[in-house]
C-alpha cells in the first residue's frame, strides 16, 4: 500500500465560493485598473450578473476599490494580501502531490524465509495473509524486496507483477435456535460438529449468546466476535472459508454483507445457509 500524508486540500479548493472569489481577485489583478465584467464572466465561465454580485461582496470585505468609472478597479492591499495566502495554500499542496506522483508504491508482504533487498520473491496468499517466498515461478505474482527481511519479518516490495493467486472464499452459516425456542439446548449439536468437521473452517465466527454457548459446548473459540458480518465478507474475499453460528435475523445480515461485497469487489464469494435447530 501507498504512504499516507498529512496533506490538506487548500480552502480556496473545498469551496467553490472561495475557487470564483480566488478567480475573479486574479483577473482583475492582470487587467485593472481596466476591468470589464463581461470579460471576466467569460473567462470564468459565469454569467455578467454572478460577477456583479461577487464585485459588490469583495468591495463590502474590502478587497476590491472602484474609481470614478465603474469599469476602473484594482485591488487593495488586502486582496494582494489573501492572493498571496492562496497561492501559498495551492503551492504547498502542488508540492505535495508532486512528492506523492513520484513516490513508488510499496506493497507489505511477510517474509517466509530470510529475503536479501533487491531479491525478487513470488507472492502467496496464505490464510489470508500476504507471504513473499522464494521465486520459483516467473508466471505467478512476483515483486521485488526493499530491503532486508529475516523469517516472519514485515518486508516491503515494490514492482508488483502478475496476479495473487486466491481459492474461492466461502462462508458457511449455522442457524441457530433462538432463546424463544429453548437457545443452545435445542441445537443440534452433534450436526453442527459434523458441519465443522467437514467444513475445515480457516476462521469460526459467532454472533451472539446462543452461538457462544453452542461454541463452549463444541470445546471451539471464535475468532470473529464483532462486526461479524463485515469481517466475515472480508475474510472470504481473501479466499478463506468462515463458519459462522448465528439466530434468526443474524443470518440475513450475513447474506446481504456478502452479496455486497461480491458486488463491491466483483469477487465470487459464496455462502451456504445449514439450518442446526433439532426437528
Amino acid at each position: 500500500m501507498g504512504r499516507t500524508r498529512g496533506s490538506h486540500i487548500p480552502k480556496v479548493l473545498r469551496s467553490k465560493g472561495e475557487l470564483t472569489k480566488f478567480q475573479i481577485l486574479a483577473e482583475v489583478l492582470r487587467s485593472q485598473p481596466h476591468v470589464r465584467q463581461r470579460d471576466i464572466g467569460e473567462a470564468l465561465g459565469i454569467t455578467v450578473q454572478a460577477v456583479s454580485k461577487y464585485f459588490s461582496r469583495l468591495e463590502r470585505e474590502g478587497f476590491l476599490e472602484s474609481g470614478v468609472r465603474r469599469t476602473n478597479y484594482k485591488l487593495t492591499p488586502k486582496a494582494h494580501k489573501k492572493l498571496e495566502e492562496y497561492l501559498a495554500d495551492l503551492e504547498s499542496y502542488v508540492r505535495t502531490l508532486r512528492q506523492e506522483l513520484k513516490f513508488e508504491r510499496i506493497w507489505p508482504a511477510l517474509a517466509s524465509n530470510k529475503i536479501r533487498a533487491g531479491e525478487t520473491v513470488n507472492l502467496e496468499m496464505r490464510e489470508g495473509v500476504l507471504y513473499a517466498v522464494p521465486f520459483k515461478n516467473a508466471s505467478v505474482a512476483s515483486g521485488r524486496a526493499i530491503f532486508d527481511a529475516e523469517a516472519g519479518e514485515d518486508v516491503g516490495l515494490t514492482d508488483l507483477r502478475g496476479q495473487i493467486g486466491l481459492e474461492r472464499g466461502k462462508v458457511l452459516i449455522v442457524k441457530l435456535p433462538s432463546i424463544n425456542e429453548g437457545g443452545s439446548r435445542a441445537a443440534d449439536i452433534d450436526k453442527i460438529w459434523r458441519l465443522y468437521d467437514e467444513f475445515k473452517p480457516h476462521k469460526i465466527g459467532v454472533m451472539g449468546t446462543v452461538g457462544r454457548a453452542v461454541l463452549n459446548k463444541l470445546g471451539l473459540k471464535a475468532e470473529i466476535e464483532f462486526g461479524v458480518s463485515r469481517a466475515s465478507a472480508l475474510a472470504a474475499l481473501r479466499g478463506l472459508r468462515v463458519f459462522v453460528l448465528a439466530v434468526g435475523r443474524m443470518v440475513s445480515r450475513i447474506i446481504d454483507e456478502v452479496e455486497l461485497t461480491n458486488v463491491k469487489h466483483n469477487a465470487n464469494i459464496t455462502y451456504e445457509v445449514r439450518d442446526c435447530r433439532k426437528v
